[in-house]
């Protein structure tokens, strides 16, 4: 299996460092230079929900397997007393 070659890849003269492959280098390149302000705000907003949800989906992928494996523990050890539950009044 061959290395990947990861280069850096500056964003003009932004602060943003981007690390990737020579296609990731050329599409990043493609959009600096024909991409106006507006249109790099309006893809800027894109990415930024692109990430939100990404991260939202995340968790609650990781909160989904830590309640099926919490479902399994309670069915697996007897935690509950035997019986009816008391009434409450």
């Amino acid at each position: 299996m061959p290395n990947a070659r990861y280069r850096k890849i500056s964003l003009g003269n932004s602060k943003i460092v981007l690390y990737g492959g020579s296609r990731v280098a050329g599409a990043a390149a493609d959009l600096a230079r024909n991409m106006t302000l507006y249109d790099g705000v309006k893809y800027a907003q894109i990415l930024e929900a692109v990430y939100k949800q990404g991260k939202k989906d995340g968790a609650a992928d990781a909160f989904e397997a830590v309640d099926e494996r919490f479902e399994a523990a309670q069915r697996a050890i007897p935690h509950k007393n035997p019986g009816w539950p008391r009434k409450r009044k």
